[in-house]
């Protein structure tokens, strides 16, 4: 059922006898209710809504949402550098490991020449037991000190690696058939 473009009044009354009184059509995705009659149309109201003033809320809802993404670049910016804080503690954490290394080494390498001459000493009569036996403790602490340094490197560098998400290799590692 078409409308004439001739003549478009007298082609919607005639379908109104075919359609009915009240009948709905769609047009260009907008549905038109077509009402014939004056008893019908004389009762007939419409409502319209359209917000013309809304208060604000457009635009408070754009400036909520607009802190929304500045909160969560802070966010992110807060957790990059959180990121980087823990790695970088880490990695200090490991250079002083190794420092410390070294210098147990050097007051391992010192206590064992100490201990070597106090020996020695001992055993030409120029000493006693109590030089040689103090020589002895300062060896086993540095021994002990340079366990623990050790003992350190080998966590700071677990925790390095735990904290940049690398895992430990190992140069031994067997190919697998």
């Amino acid at each position: 059922m078409g409308i004439k473009l001739g003549k478009p009044v007298q082609s919607i009354l005639g379908q109104t006898r075919d359609l009915g009184p009240i009948y709905a059509r769609k047009l260009l995705r907008t549905q038109i209710v077509t009402v014939c009659g004056a008893d019908l149309v004389g009762e007939l109201s419409f409502t319209l809504q359209w917000t013309v003033l809304d208060g604000g809320a457009r635009r408070s809802r754009l400036a909520e949402a607009r802190a929304g993404v500045r909160a969560a670049e802070s966010q992110a910016n807060l957790k990059r550098n959180q990121i980087t804080d823990e790695v970088w503690t880490a990695y200090s954490n490991l250079t002083t490991a190794f420092r410390q290394r070294q210098t147990a080494l050097a007051l391992l390498q010192a206590s064992t020449q100490s201990y070597n001459a106090a020996l020695e000493s001992y055993n030409n009569g120029v000493r006693n037991l109590l030089d040689v036996t103090a020589a002895q403790r300062t060896l086993a602490q540095a021994r002990s000190a340079d366990v623990s340094a050790r003992t350190q490197i080998l966590t700071s560098l677990a925790d390095l690696a735990f904290t940049t998400g690398d895992s430990i290799r190992t140069n031994n590692a067997r190919p697998q058939p």
